[in-house]
């Protein structure tokens, strides 16, 4: 048995990781039974990536590299977007991953300064009811198709670039957007539901619109949720 043990023994093991808290972190839940039988950690590799990555905002892939040899590699996590959520910053993954931002830490910052903002009764979607989690990773409240389908559509405009905040709801079955937007001392705010302009591109007429306004001086709504029409009021 002795011999038995010897011979499954782990070979090697490699961490690349991102930063020396993430390889400490890993170190401290990594299964001990495997550095004497290796073949554990064909099985026991999966259970310590779900694990950690439920635990941070973490990325963990783990490979054989040889017979009885390991490679395990942790990240960050890259921030997508900012949320403000039940008076909390969240970031949010691309793949809809959700967890605190920290100010600093690695990843976190790359979702820019805008930040996306859900109501709290915006917490029921699709059916599932959110507790406000404290710590850890889970699946984000805010769809990300929604946000994706946002961005593509609008992120080459002038005014979205002057968006500081986003607020996005669901009124009678439709996305309905209210962003804040400044220029110098000058301030906007924009009601936008874009299935409203189906075949216009609402993105280039509010465009017109707010390159006008910047130019006038003011402050302004601008209201693109009626019907092929944008109404405009002072603010």
């Amino acid at each position: 048995m002795r011999d038995y043990k010897y011979w499954f023994t782990l070979k090697g093991y490699r961490v690349e990781s991102q930063s020396p808290i993430l390889e400490r972190r890993l170190w401290e839940v990594f299964p001990k039974r495997c550095l004497t039988f290796w073949p554990y950690m064909l099985k026991d590799a999966d259970g310590m990536k779900e694990f950690l990555e439920r635990d941070m905002p973490v990325e963990i892939d783990t490979h054989m590299s040889g017979l009885g040899t390991f490679t395990t590699k942790i990240e960050w996590l890259r921030a997508w977007v900012k949320v403000d959520w039940r008076g909390k910053i969240w970031c949010i993954s691309r793949d809809g991953r959700m967890w605190l931002f920290q100010r600093g830490r690695q990843n976190d910052d790359e979702a820019g300064r805008l930040v996306w903002k859900v109501p709290d009764e915006g917490n029921i979607i699709e059916g599932i009811k959110f507790q406000t989690p404290t710590t850890g990773v889970f699946r984000s409240p805010i769809s990300t198709e929604v946000i994706a389908s946002f961005l593509d559509e609008f992120h080459v405009c002038k005014w979205f670039e002057a968006a500081d905040d986003i607020t996005w709801e669901r009124r009678a079955g439709m996305d309905l957007f209210f962003l804040r937007l400044s220029h110098k001392s000058q301030k906007f705010e924009l009601y936008l539901q874009p299935e409203k302009y189906s075949g216009h591109d609402v993105g280039a007429e509010i465009d017109e619109l707010f390159l006008r306004l910047i130019s006038e001086g003011g402050n302004y709504i601008i209201d693109a949720t009626y019907e092929g029409k944008i109404i405009l009021r002072g603010l």
